[in-house]
């Protein structure tokens, strides 16, 4: 049976990030013709910048986001057909914290070879950067934005990490970062640890490990910069 061949492939998480993508990317991206992409405009721009001599207008492309699901509909007929796919997230590690999953797993129904390649992880790279817990850790992404739920899940992340020495990790959309900041210094306890790691492989990364004591005095601007939080009260 011809089956076909599922690559992940890593972006960048900042513009000025490329040099922490491995070099044999740039080549085997030229040799991919189908891609899934989260976003049209960025796989483009992210193509162009790995390999000059790939020509965009002969590649096919299929969205898949959150809102754009109907093109995993021609995904089995694509690897059962022996087709090359590479799955392109927005930033970062594909198919963590995104939609690829559902790609992958439509890749091992249909008996596809599933290729992963090594590319920054935020995730990671905020776990090994904070001091906490590597061990046992928990990625929960987006908390509530709304109260009262937003304080209830902070307490209830705080507690478990307290009782069995876990990590917590979560993110925000970039704009709310000072406000989800504030609301944790409010409702944990200040002798509790948080890391935040903001602009990660960029040239103005930033990663810091306080207290939320020391946090609340803190007046370093991260705003509207993609950040993951990392709290620890074990």
């Amino acid at each position: 049976m011809n089956t076909g061949t599922l690559h992940l492939l890593p972006n960048v998480l900042d513009e000025n990030g490329f040099h922490v993508l491995p070099p044999y990317l740039g080549e085997l991206l030229g040799q991919i013709r189908i891609y899934y992409v989260e976003d049209l405009r960025t796989a483009r721009r992210f193509l162009r910048a790995m390999n000059r001599g790939i020509d965009i207008d002969q590649l096919e492309f299929h969205l898949l986001n959150e809102h754009e699901q109907d093109s995993l509909q021609f995904a089995a007929g694509l690897f059962r057909s022996g087709q090359t796919i590479g799955y392109l997230s927005d930033a970062g590690c594909p198919a963590v914290a995104d939609p690829g999953q559902e790609l992958v797993r439509i890749a091992h129904e249909a008996a596809a070879r599933v290729q992963p390649h090594v590319g920054p992880n935020s995730i990671l790279l905020a776990l090994m950067a904070s001091g906490f817990n590597g061990q046992q850790f928990k990625f929960h992404g987006y908390l509530p934005n709304k109260q009262p739920q937003l304080g209830q899940s902070i307490r209830e992340l705080e507690a478990e990490s307290r009782r069995l020495g876990c990590t917590q990790l979560f993110i925000e959309t970039p704009y709310r970062n000072r406000q989800l900041l504030q609301e944790l210094i409010r409702h944990a306890h200040p002798g509790t640890r948080l890391c935040i790691a903001a602009g990660l492989t960029g040239p103005g990364e930033m990663i810091r490990t306080q207290t939320l004591a020391q946090w609340k005095n803190d007046t370093t601007d991260f705003h509207k910069i993609p950040a993951v939080f990392v709290l620890f009260a074990g």
